[in-house]
């Protein structure tokens, strides 16, 4: 049977997305029309996406294929397509594209709509006319940029179209001093880090890495390109969209936080129970050299945040010894932050894994080779991803490579860190064994030292507490979401108010763990729209401290009718009575409300946690905040 019909006998999405990355040739477009009918047949998109499509040279075309990955991605996919050309009417309100809401607005434009310049050679200009020209492309961008952004277009992706040439010097270029390449590789580093300090919730989408994955002979269809200026190869379509619609997933806050991975036959070839310490595939030889590249692979997620557990059915003894003496292991125990190697059934260790980690189920991905495992932890545990490792060695280093959870749109402080702080919370773990008593004891929390740093409208803080609210699901009484706009909106608005805390102890700093957001609705009345906090620093009283501060702060300020929701879910029950228990009141609208005049917040010195305002929150003299509505 060929790849594509059996493609189209599988039963749902799953099975489709992880056979498709076996396929050997690219998909057809009757193919692709095919497979996303069979998609919407045998399970119906749930989560709709609007999408907005500025661009230069034909787009439309592309649209079978935006069709494809959104199915296979779970959308049901709305698309406008913008009239040809940088139409920048679009960037106004009332314009089509803002009356169409998009979630994502994909710009696809030439280099050369930059700057007259650029549809000649570049290498023959001297220095400080390419410097300018550089300074010039990215002031034209900017513009355009900002003029979008200022309009509710939902997340931006800028893509710049590759030259269908080959640079000017050819086989020099990378040796020259006027290099094309060079020239471009700085003007994207330039574009990036203007949109990364400058433009929230915008991405460089780089076409020129695309290009590189499909080939250049390969990405381009002449016939097409100069017949209809639509450019793109089946290969190099699918290419492209299936980037855009991994923007959206993770836009649709599906990011998974955990890759949980096997041993035998994943990170070695071979088991090594039965074949021995010396006997397993893993080395500079092949297939040894596979497994070592996937490895090193791995290391790539742990740097975009993902935290790393292991879970294999095992003798531990021998899991520890290739994790400590193999010459050519590259994750080592201090890389994972929870393992289980036992002969327990994997999803029940999977569980546990959950709870030692104090997150969802729904956020891990699960990597094993065995057809059976897999199977089982799909049966069991439906919200668990599994990626199954492919039989062949050669194939195994990328197939973690289209897991569309495992990309990210920004990278804070605290994602860099995040396996240290588990590291953390296990001598906190090993502190409360230690004194006998749970973690939240008194002389427990006593004996961590704690310090808690409030800032208030902190706008370096922007990406980690929109990512926050993306992120969190039990501690978070509303679990409403906001992209980097929507939030930068509110860390600029008068009538918002935007607290975030941070905690450290003896054993290290857990980072900005916490966020709340008032708005404020009257000339001393507030209302919680947000407050969440990590789970990370559940049990040691942070919510409290963290709540009372603010309180006490706004009551410096002339705010003192406060109103809450606690908003259920499937996921934040444990949030359940933290307002009553912090004296708000429950009303007959369901809502909750706290008079800080009759009842004031606690004193700091009721929480074992000593805190402290940032200079942005320093308590004001002012009766009143500016801004607040007479």
């Amino acid at each position: 049977m060929a790849d594509i019909d059996r493609l189209l006998t599988l039963e749902n999405r799953a099975a489709v997305r992880h056979q498709l990355g076996q396929l050997r040739a690219p998909l057809t477009l009757p193919q692709a029309q095919a497979l996303r009918e069979r998609l919407v047949a045998i399970e119906p998109a749930p989560k709709p996406l609007r999408l907005a499509v500025v661009h230069t040279y034909t787009s439309d075309l592309l649209q079978p294929w935006l069709d494809l990955n959104a199915a296979l991605s779970g959308f049901a996919l709305e698309t406008y397509h913008a009239p040809y050309g940088l139409a920048l009417q679009e960037a106004r309100p009332g314009s089509p594209l803002v009356a169409h809401r998009p979630d994502v607005t994909l710009l696809m434009l030439r280099r050369e709509d930059l700057h007259p310049d650029l549809s000649r050679p570049i290498v023959g200009l001297p220095a400080d006319r390419r410097d300018a020209l550089r300074a010039a492309c990215l002031a034209q961008l900017r513009e355009w940029l900002s003029a979008f952004r200022a309009q509710p277009v939902g997340q931006l992706l800028l893509t710049l179209l590759p030259p269908v040439a080959q640079p000017s010097l050819g086989l020099y270029d990378a040796s020259a001093e006027t290099s094309e390449a060079a020239w471009w590789s700085a003007l994207k580093a330039d574009i990036g880090a203007w949109m990364r300090a400058e433009c929230p919730a915008s991405l460089l989408l780089d076409l020129d890495e695309a290009m590189l994955q499909v080939g250049r002979a390969n990405f381009f269809d002449r016939r097409y390109w100069y017949s209809s200026r639509y450019p793109f190869t089946a290969a190099a379509a699918m290419e492209f969209t299936q980037r855009v619609m991994a923007v959206a997933e993770v836009k649709a806050a599906r990011q998974a936080k955990v890759l949980v991975l096997d041993a035998d036959n994943t990170l070695w070839g071979g088991i090594v129970g039965e074949d021995g310490f010396d006997g397993i595939a893993l080395g500079p030889d092949y297939p040894g050299n596979a497994y070592v590249e996937f490895q090193r692979r791995i290391l790539d997620f742990q740097q975009r945040g993902f935290i790393l557990a292991m879970c294999s059915k095992n003798n531990p003894a021998d899991v520890e010894q290739v994790l400590r003496d193999h010459p050519h292991q590259v994750l080592r125990a201090e890389h994972f932050a929870a393992r289980r190697v036992n002969w327990e059934p994997k999803a029940d260790n999977l569980v546990s894994l959950a709870k030692e980690l104090n997150l969802g189920l729904e956020s891990f991905i699960f990597v094993d080779d065995s057809d059976h495992e897999c199977a089982a932890v799909r049966h069991r545990l439906p919200e668990v991803e599994v990626v199954q490792v492919p039989s062949r060695a050669v194939d195994v280093p990328g197939c973690l490579d289209r897991v569309a959870r495992l990309e990210v749109l920004s990278l804070t402080a605290e994602d860099l860190a995040k396996t240290e702080m588990y590291a953390q919370e296990q001598r906190r773990r090993e502190l409360a064994e230690e004194l006998g008593g749970s973690a939240g004891g008194a002389d427990y929390l006593a004996r961590l030292q704690m310090k808690m740093q409030v800032g208030l409208d902190e706008r370096g803080h922007l990406a980690r507490l929109a990512q926050l609210t993306r992120k969190t699901n039990q501690f978070n009484l509303t679990t409403r979401r906001y992209d980097d706009e929507q939030m930068r909106a509110a860390l600029e608005s008068d009538q918002w108010l935007v607290f975030d805390f941070s905690l450290a102890d003896v054993f290290g700093d857990s980072g900005i763990v916490g966020l709340a957001m008032w708005r404020l609705v009257g000339p001393a009345s507030a209302e919680l729209d947000t407050f969440l906090m990590s789970c990370r620093v559940i049990g040691r009283q942070a919510e409290a401290a963290f709540l009372h501060a603010q309180m006490r702060l706004l009551a410096e300020r002339g705010v003192h009718q406060l109103v809450a929701d606690y908003l259920p879910t499937a996921k934040n029950d444990l949030v359940r009575h933290f307002l009553p228990e912090q004296g708000f009141e429950p009303g007959a609208d369901g809502r909750y409300r706290r008079d800080l005049q009759t009842q004031p917040a606690s004193d700091a010195a009721a929480f074992p946690i000593d805190v402290r305002f940032a200079d942005s929150a320093i308590p004001s003299t002012e009766p009143r905040l500016t801004g607040v509505p007479a």
